[in-house]
């Protein structure tokens, strides 16, 4: 009996829950301010997206370094 109760659960959770979320959530998000809230995501994301480019410029820049070094230090040798 369980797994039927289990399985009835998630399709309901599926087909009523999961969509009813949604439509909610759209529904928050007209009232807070609709675009604006989704502007303000997107430009979040940008800066996101920007950190983790000057990050891995960096990390790039340092391993470049670090090989050029490597090159320095066998011809020396």
């Amino acid at each position: 009996m369980p797994m039927i109760a289990r399985s009835l659960l998630r399709a309901a959770e599926k087909t009523t829950i999961r969509p009813l979320g949604r439509v909610l959530r759209r529904a928050w998000d007209r009232i807070r301010g609709g675009r604006s809230g989704r502007i303000a995501r997107l430009e979040r994301r940008v800066e996101e997206l920007e950190s983790l480019v000057r990050e891995l410029t960096g990390l790039a820049y340092l391993r470049l370094a670090e090989e050029e070094a490597a090159a320095n230090d066998r011809t020396a040798a």
